[in-house]
């Protein structure tokens, strides 16, 4: 654990971002996406390139127009995003699962008292993200989903951190705001909330360090530990 710390501050809500935060999807959506861009002749894109483009927030417009030879137009587009999405829905059925801790994590903020959200920059529906938590036996622990399909703006906006502390009833500067990218910590800083890092998704440690979390974390495991200490 390294950081500023939280000691002391007035905790009444955390705000989790899912993928690579709460839930571990990376290898089955680069997978997904491998199978998902293969009809169009383009080579399957590596780990490490990957997890840059969703680090960087990008859409998946923005990351098939960095891969695709020339220009998309809008059908193929939407072909292959369908492709990916629906490969994705019937993969995480048996494939994605959350990191561990996640639902001892959960279980000890509601036992704290403390209102526990979630603000991710997918594009999906709030439906479709619930029914996924309720899938991963984890719905229960959670009282606000807020996908980027809600809000003007992807992160490092602030902008879904900022409507779910909102929906939650909580002031953005009472909440803990977890993610793990850069993009992440850009976010919950603008929107004035207190900023948790962990090492477990898409970014390399040392670029989270340089973006200056309130503290990071190396797993979900760590954070259970640490907030037992200090709420």
């Amino acid at each position: 654990m390294e950081g500023a710390g939280l000691e002391n501050k007035d905790i009444s809500a955390v705000i989790f971002d899912i993928d690579g935060t709460l839930v571990d999807t990376f290898e089955v959506y680069q997978n997904v996406f491998n199978q998902g861009i293969a009809p169009y002749g383009v080579a399957p894109v590596a780990q490490e390139i990957l997890r840059e483009y969703l680090a960087k927030g990008l859409s998946l417009r923005q990351i098939l127009q960095n891969i695709f030879p020339g220009p998309i137009d809008n059908e193929t587009y939407a072909a292959c995003r369908t492709d990916i999405i629906n490969r994705f829905k019937e993969a995480e059925l048996d494939e994605v699962k959350p990191f561990p801790g996640a639902e001892e994590l959960l279980g000890h903020l509601q036992q704290k008292g403390i209102k526990i959200g979630v603000a991710t920059g997918r594009v999906s529906s709030c439906e479709d993200e619930w029914i996924r938590f309720a899938r991963l036996g984890l719905d229960r622990y959670i009282s606000a989903i807020v996908t980027s399909k809600e809000v003007q703006n992807r992160k490092p906006a602030p902008d879904v951190i900022i409507e779910c502390a909102r929906k939650l009833n909580v002031p953005p500067e009472n909440c803990i705001a977890i993610g793990d990218t850069v993009s992440d910590i850009i976010a919950a800083r603008r929107a004035g909330s207190m900023v948790a890092a962990v090492t477990t998704g898409h970014e390399d440690e040392e670029l989270l360090l340089k973006e200056g979390p309130d503290i990071l974390f190396h797993s979900l495991s760590d954070l259970i530990v640490y907030l037992e200490r200090n709420l």
